[in-house]
């Protein structure tokens, strides 16, 4: 009875059943047919082997085939073979046992059911999936692609093989499994199936027809990690758009942001079509994102296949996925080949049309050479000279565009008849004088990295040359702008890579870059370290240049201080500068530093102190008592001071600011005297001394505040062989002047020893500027103007005044206000003393002794 009933179900209502499923699931929902005749013969499965084998052929085939058959439908061609499962015998192993075939071990047993299932689709993929270069991948990719693709297939149409997917996806070794984690997002933005996988098919067939090569290996690894980063890339990332080998090149149009669509709609994408098209491109991809992305990648799409000569491959771009956040969101990817017969005929087409609207022709620049530049504009070539590229001047292109700039360019000659055209970008709105202008209008910093060290023609370093991101050009940087130093290797301390911020100084026609400086470059005369540096401070110096007769160092990197080759010891015969070399640390003390020009000198024999230069140290710029040890006519004195036997010396031009005259005359041997501790000679070993220091004198703060006209009054402080020596005050500023014995009296000769009873020392007088000296700083005074325009008294008027010299026939009074002449008094009078006068002629200046 049992066998009966099995073969009444065998021969008898299965075929029924299966009939009427056939009836039912024919046409297009064939494969799919497979899987509820699958579902069907599994019910039956207890009937026999036979069952179970058609049960599980009809499974695998129809699960496989639809999948395959819904994707394959979005392309002109199929992409992804169609699966056939045979089962293998002794009898027919011979036959069915070929290239591009798999042998897959199967279980029975329920609970192998899902595992079965993972391993037909696991092998199937891994045999028939881009056969043709997927042997051409490194192997952690090429499996990471099978992984993703079982993943695809089981995911759609066996969720609950998933678990067994995850538990056999932990027998592949790491690197696959790291390449199938950063493989997955691609799927997760739509890109994985309808970039990767056809580009990798059409790949296949293309090399399949060409001789075997070991650059298909790069190619093909090139491919796969080109669409990884393009896949990956967050929006508005920077992305490399194109890949370019050999024998595929693949370009990517992103229709994305909204101020370029709204400023230049679809044209500002269109162009970089004709670009692939003339470039030569196999592939084009128009990707966008979201439901305006998607009417803007159509439109696009529209007019390249319209009007372009571009052929769409697939035939649904519009992918639905889902963020990590679980918001749903629309990717479109169009996908096209370039006719290069149809873009040549609307090339010209188009270009008849923008001649007659008067509209720009949108170009990308093609390549760039340093007096041309090629552009392509509606998928043809042209060349532009240097001339009609801008309004300015362009002597190299190449520091000015690049490769893939995009132009807008007016037609300035144009025949439709003999395809003849001449475009040009000046004036247009992508001629660079317009950025460079709002460059260097910019008041801005920009990132930017060092490309090189510019060297001038005999080799030395110049400067740097920096890029940026966001200007076309190399940005140059004098040396003297990037460092303070003369004496910096740029290279170590900018080697290629460096990160610096420049701010933009000016444009260079002649070099066709921008000169800019670094943000941060100080001046290291304006440092910390110099304004608390001192004299007698010890160092820690690098050297950095050597002659014969000096050597400079450095404190830090610009700020140099140097000594000469007596500095370097107190025996003369060791004063050698070749026992130095570049780069040598050695330890000087600072001796002087001088501000307005940016010298500080330094010393090594100084560290050790001599009695003299002891001294110097205790009372430079002091004033100290000193004894004439000698007067040494037209050049100077020597002097003697407290705690040495040598002596110091004084000269002539540091005895007084003025006509100093014959000093020998006033200073004698043994006379003591004040002076200042000036300066130390290091070569002699010797101190020198200034007399005139011991004065104030702002001569630059005091001549630019004084009228040179009004008169001036001033205190007498000493006297030279014919002059008095007058200190002023004006407007707080205090300098020392002269004048002369003859410039003093309008009615007597003035004699040296008669100076001292008409300008005695420590009483003040009125002055005018007779003469002001810029390059000595020396003022000379007169009295004589003064007193001509004082005011006379008035007849029979006393006035007081001083006797201050006789003859034999005359006696002179004078004072600030008044001077004359009485005749010689009967009584002796003192000179220097004080008398009162009365006016007998302001004619002849006659007064007389009351």
């Amino acid at each position: 009875m049992n066998e009966l009933l099995k073969m009444i179900l065998i021969f008898g209502v299965t075929p029924l059943l299966i009939a009427f499923g056939y009836i039912y699931l024919l046409g297009e929902v064939w494969s799919k047919g497979k899987i509820v005749l699958a579902d069907i013969a599994s019910f039956f499965g207890w009937a026999g082997k036979g069952v179970r084998k058609y049960s599980v052929e009809q499974e695998y085939q129809g699960t496989i085939n639809s999948i395959i058959q819904d994707y394959n439908q979005n392309f002109e061609n199929p992409i992804l073979p169609k699966c056939k499962i045979e089962w293998v015998t002794a009898e027919n192993q011979q036959n069915i046992l070929k290239e591009g075939e798999a042998i897959i071990c199967l279980s029975f047993d329920k609970k192998d059911h899902n595992l079965n299932f993972y391993n037909a689709t696991l092998n199937f993929v891994q045999t028939a999936l881009i056969a043709k270069a997927k042997d051409y991948l490194d192997k952690p990719s090429s499996k990471a692609i099978d992984l993703l693709t079982t993943h695809i297939i089981l995911r759609n149409n066996r969720k609950e093989v998933l678990t067994t997917f995850r538990k056999k996806l932990n027998e592949f070794d790491d690197e696959t499994k790291k390449e199938f984690e950063t493989l997955v997002p691609t799927n997760d933005k739509g890109l994985f199936l309808n970039i990767l996988l056809p580009e990798f098919h059409f790949y296949g067939e293309l090399i399949d027809t060409l001789p075997p090569s070991s650059e298909y290996n790069t190619e093909a690894n090139g491919l796969f990690h080109w669409f990884k980063e393009l896949a990956t890339r967050e929006f508005d990332e920077r992305t490399n758009l194109k890949y370019i080998s050999k024998n595929l090149k693949v370009g990517v149009i992103l229709v994305g942001k909204d101020e370029t669509w709204e400023s230049q709609g679809p044209a500002a994408y269109t162009k970089w079509a004709d670009y692939y098209a003339t470039e030569n491109y196999n592939s084009v991809y128009v990707l966008a994102r979201g439901n305006n992305g998607y009417e803007r990648a159509t439109t696009v799409t529209k007019i390249l296949t319209h009007s372009k000569g571009f052929d769409q491959i697939n035939k649904n771009p519009k992918i639905k996925c889902v963020s990590a956040e679980g918001h749903e969101y629309i990717v479109t990817c169009y996908s096209l080949r370039p006719n290069k017969a149809t873009i040549a005929y609307l090339a010209w087409e188009s270009f008849k049309d923008h001649n007659a609207n008067g509209s720009l022709v949108p170009a990308i620049v093609d390549s760039v050479q340093k007096e041309t530049v090629v552009v392509n504009a509606f998928g043809l070539k042209f060349e532009l000279p240097n001339t009609l590229l801008s309004d300015i001047e362009i002597s190299d292109a190449r520091k000015v565009f690049n490769v893939e700039d995009e132009l807008y360019l007016t037609i300035a000659e144009f025949d439709s008849d003999k395809q003849h055209i001449v475009l040009s970008n000046k004036g247009t709105v992508s001629d660079p004088k317009h950025f460079i202008e709002a460059v260097l209008n910019a008041d801005k910093i920009y990132p930017c990295k060092v490309e090189k060290i510019q060297v001038d023609k005999q080799g030395l370093q110049s400067g740097l040359k920096v890029s940026t991101p966001e200007l076309k050009h190399w940005v140059y940087i004098p040396k003297f702008k990037a460092t303070p130093s003369r004496f910096l290797d740029l290279t170590t301390k900018f080697p290629a890579g460096t990160e610096v911020n420049v701010i933009i100084d000016k444009y260079s026609s002649f070099s066709s870059n921008f000169v800019g400086y670094l943000e941060k470059l100080t001046d290291p005369w304006e440092s910390s370290t110099f304004k608390k540096l001192q004299p007698h401070d010890i160092l820690n110096v690098t050297v950095k240049q050597i002659n014969a007769f000096s050597v400079i160092c450095e404190i830090e990197e610009g700020l140099e201080c140097g000594f000469s080759k007596q500095e370097i010891s107190w025996k003369p015969e060791e004063c050698n500068t070749s026992k130095f070399k570049v780069d040598d640390k050695i330890e000087v003390i600072v001796v002087a530093i001088d501000t307005d020009k940016k010298r500080i000198d330094v010393s090594i024999k100084r560290l050790s102190k001599t009695p003299e230069l002891e001294y110097f140290d205790t009372n430079s710029n002091k004033v100290v008592d000193v004894e004439i040890a000698k007067v040494v006519p037209e050049k100077g004195i020597a002097v003697k001071y407290p705690g040495s036997t040598n002596t110091g010396f004084i000269h002539w031009f540091e005895i007084g600011y003025g006509s100093v005259g014959r000093f020998e005359n006033i200073y004698k041997q043994g006379d003591k005297i004040k002076a200042v501790v000036s300066e130390f000679d290091a070569d002699k070993n010797s101190l020198k001394f200034s007399i005139k220091r011991q004065f104030t004198h702002q001569f630059d703060e005091w001549a630019a505040a004084i009228d040179d006209d009004a008169p001036l009054k001033g205190k007498v402080i000493g006297y030279f062989e014919n002059a008095a020596q007058i200190e002023l005050t004006q407007n707080g500023f205090t300098v020392q002047a002269f004048i002369l014995r003859k410039l003093v009296s309008n009615f007597a000769f003035v004699e040296s020893e008669d100076l001292p009873f008409y300008l005695p020392v420590g009483e003040s007088f009125h002055f005018y500027i007779f003469e002001i000296n810029e390059d000595r700083k020396t003022i000379s005074l007169i009295r004589t103007e003064y007193l001509e325009q004082s005011e006379e008294p008035n007849y029979g008027e006393k006035i007081k005044v001083k006797y201050v010299k006789e003859n034999h026939s005359k006696g002179y009074f004078y004072s600030d206000e008044l001077e004359g002449w009485t005749n010689v008094p009967e009584k002796d009078i003192k000179l220097g003393s004080t008398i009162e006068v009365i006016a007998i002629s302001h004619s002849t200046g006659e007064y007389e002794i009351v």
